[in-house]
């Protein structure tokens, strides 16, 4: 094994696998990708079977991309690390990572398996990444089988016809964000990308794969669709500073904090009531009206957990800053109720 180098295991298809790729890529972290086939069957002899699985030098294997990059911050500090110098903008960098991750994966399965012709293209490029040749009809069989188990697994994100418009409006707003933010500057927090680009990136990564995403996005956010590519392979950035600490964030900051207080920590705190009683469903009633349901995740109430600890922990002067903009983007009290 080559002292050093990392193996990523991962797919094309999985958002996941592309934002931890572009971190890798952004912190010059010698490693390889090993998409599709081998990375799912990687997955399988994880505790938790998703991609990507990250094998380190020494050939221990681990996956969780938010967890990944904690481990490789504190392995690998230096100039070009994910984290905010200003604990308030850490904190921040954070929120908007989770979600990412943990909301705007909802969108992301919905727009893929929805539609016929999404349902239809995805399914066989999905299927060709897994196959990698055997020919066309051995992939039009693997691509029905797995475009049947992903349609019928939607409710796990929610997404039914009830839900179906909030869900694409979340959508939406965040890339009519970006698309005025990116024009201005690249980053959230400065002059460089933290967590929260390579999470924004990793689920709208796959807006470039997916026909209706991908046309909304070319035809109405044009500089946000350019925007993922960009962060795909930050490799060459040299800038390095974080913005002045203590400064008036940039208005995305804001405008993403009041979608993360609409949607984003209801939900969770919805999901975190229902795990806590035992129940095997979680129901979070959106602003429209409509009722979003999925099965109860134990993870996502970690993710609540998480946040309302880091919350916690931070300094008094942060928290001060930081008070009054949570608060007004509704925020604040689901981070810090008991």
């Amino acid at each position: 094994m080559n002292e050093g180098l990392y193996r990523l295991l991962g797919a094309l298809g999985s958002p996941y696998s592309l934002k931890m790729r572009a971190v890798l890529r952004y912190r010059r972290l010698p490693f390889t990708w090993s998409s599709a086939r081998e990375g799912l069957e990687a997955a399988q002899a994880m505790k938790a079977a998703v991609i990507p699985v990250l094998q380190y030098p020494d050939g221990t294997r681990r996956n969780d991309s938010t967890e990944l990059i904690r481990d490789l911050e504190e392995r690998h500090p230096g100039a070009r690390t994910l984290t905010p110098e200003d604990p308030a903008d850490a904190f921040l960098a954070l929120l908007i990572e989770d979600f990412a991750d943990e909301w705007l994966s909802k969108p992301m399965y919905h727009y893929r398996w929805t539609r016929e012709l999404d349902q239809r293209v995805m399914a066989r490029w999905l299927a060709w990444d897994y196959a990698l040749g055997g020919g066309a009809d051995t992939i039009a069989a693997i691509a029905d089988g797995f475009r049947t188990r992903q349609v019928s697994r939607l409710r796990v994100v929610g997404s039914d016809e009830t839900t179906s418009s909030a869900i694409e409006a979340s959508a939406i707003r965040v890339l009519d964000i970006l698309d005025r933010h990116v024009v201005e500057r690249p980053f959230l927090f400065g002059d460089r990308p933290s967590v929260a680009e390579f999470a924004l990136f990793g689920q709208m990564s796959q807006f470039q794969f997916d026909p209706t995403p991908n046309a909304l996005a070319r035809e109405r956010f044009p500089y946000a669709y350019r925007w993922i590519s960009f962060i795909d392979d930050l490799s060459g950035w040299e800038r390095t500073a974080w913005r002045v600490s203590g400064s008036a964030p940039y208005p995305a900051i804001t405008e993403l904090l009041d979608e993360i207080g609409r949607l984003h920590l209801p939900f969770l705190m919805a999901n975190a009531a229902a795990v806590a009683a035992g129940e095997r469903e979680a129901e979070f009633r959106l602003p429209d009206g409509a009722v979003l349901r999925q099965p109860a995740a134990r993870y996502q109430a970690k993710c609540l957990a998480v946040l309302q600890a880091r919350f916690a922990a931070l300094p008094p002067e942060a928290v001060a800053r930081l008070a009054p903009m949570l608060e007004s983007a509704g925020v604040l009290a689901p981070l810090t109720c008991p």
